[in-house]
């Protein structure tokens, strides 16, 4: 195998591009992650809101999928990422109701507070599930532009997408080559 064809090879499922990454580059309005590769990776994520009628995901892929070239390479991650916003709230909820308690209350209202307190300190992040696309940027301007239309598109369905910027690309990289599934 020459080093072209080993250069133009994309394994499914590696995230050696990730960890060996060469920096980040700005390309127009857009982070890119130089890939140990030497290929240029633009991110963004996508979401929904599932409570509209008129999201259409499916629809939304086809018309991404039959949009793109030959040769052009678009990676769909499903990551699992820690959201502390809910444990938050609820821990300031607790606080202000920790605040109103009395020296007057029963032994079991405290060690229920008590033990809510414990549980708060030591329990692990909830985590919620993120979509992210990846696209490869081949040479000349014709994938930049497909990538900046791509959002109203893709927007018609239902779906937006969101670039993603170098700092949120550096924390994916580091997610992805890193999980601490323990907060």
């Amino acid at each position: 195998m020459s080093t072209n064809d080993q250069h133009d090879e994309i394994k499914v499922g590696s995230s050696q591009t990730f960890v060996l990454a060469r920096g980040l580059l700005q390309v127009g309005e857009y982070w890119v992650l130089i890939g140990e590769d030497g290929r240029q990776r633009l991110f963004a994520e996508l979401t929904a809101d599932p409570d509209r009628p008129d999201v259409r995901p499916i629809d939304a892929y086809r018309a991404l999928l039959s949009s793109m070239q030959p040769g052009w390479t678009v990676r769909t991650l499903q990551i699992f990422w820690p959201d502390p916003l809910p444990r938050q709230a609820f821990y300031e909820q607790f606080e202000r109701w920790n605040a109103g308690s009395d020296d007057n209350e029963s032994e079991g209202v405290q060690l229920l507070r008590q033990s809510l307190a414990l549980f708060l300190q030591e329990s692990p992040l909830p985590f919620v599930r993120r979509t992210i696309m990846e696209f490869v940027l081949v040479g000349g301007t014709e994938s930049l532009s497909w990538w900046e239309g791509i959002s109203a598109t893709i927007r018609t369905y239902g779906v937006k997408v969101t670039p993603l910027t170098a700092d949120e690309i550096q924390t994916l990289a580091r997610w992805v080559f890193n999980p601490a599934l323990e907060f």
